[in-house]
């Protein structure tokens, strides 16, 4: 007599970032080890999660808002760093956290119509374009190819994020654009 099985494994959730302000030509948060616990502040985003017991594949796709739709001129050299934090106890009992820089990606937008979505309320535009860093190897680029007027599709990253237990994504740019902004859906495959 045949038995079923089920298996049953946890379903992603497809979330957004907070709009995260960028100041032009502000370069990314020192990621050293610390005592401080990672967090949302500057231009940096924690992502609210405990990585203990969920899958370890993080999938990004990046956006900008500026207002006006971004063009490469008006938003030039996008980018988006992401550093996981791990938790080591010392014998006092007292935590600390050791970064690792899981992705660095040079982000980039169509030289064509760039597509615009509301997001939480602000009109935000995907970037078209995501180049990996060297030395990161843990990053698969979904990206339709390089810029151009035809390529108007936003681009995704899948970044392994090895078992580490803060995720934070961090953002920079140099934009002549008024109050630029950044952020990222996101989800835990």
């Amino acid at each position: 007599m045949p038995t079923d099985i089920t298996i049953s494994t946890d379903k992603p959730s497809y979330l957004t970032t907070n709009l995260i302000s960028v100041t032009s030509g502000t370069a990314y948060t020192t990621t050293a080890p610390t005592a401080t616990i990672p967090s949302t502040s500057g231009q940096n985003f924690l992502i609210p999660t405990n990585l203990g017991d969920k899958p370890s594949l993080l999938r990004l796709t990046p956006f900008c808002g500026a207002g006006a739709a971004p063009t490469t001129t008006t938003f030039a050299s996008p980018a988006m760093r992401v550093v996981g934090w791990t938790t080591y106890v010392q014998t006092s009992g007292t935590p600390i956290y050791v970064p690792t820089i899981l992705a660095d990606l040079t982000l980039g937008l169509t030289t064509g119509t760039v597509q615009s979505l509301s997001v939480n309320g602000v009109t935000q535009y995907p970037f078209s374009v995501a180049t990996v860093g060297a030395g990161v190897p843990t990053v698969n680029v979904y990206s339709p190819g390089t810029a151009a007027a035809s390529n108007v599709e936003p681009c995704a990253v899948l970044v392994d994020t090895v078992g580490l237990q803060y995720i934070q994504l961090q953002f920079r740019a140099t934009a002549s654009v008024a109050s630029p902004t950044m952020g990222c859906f996101y989800a835990f495959l």
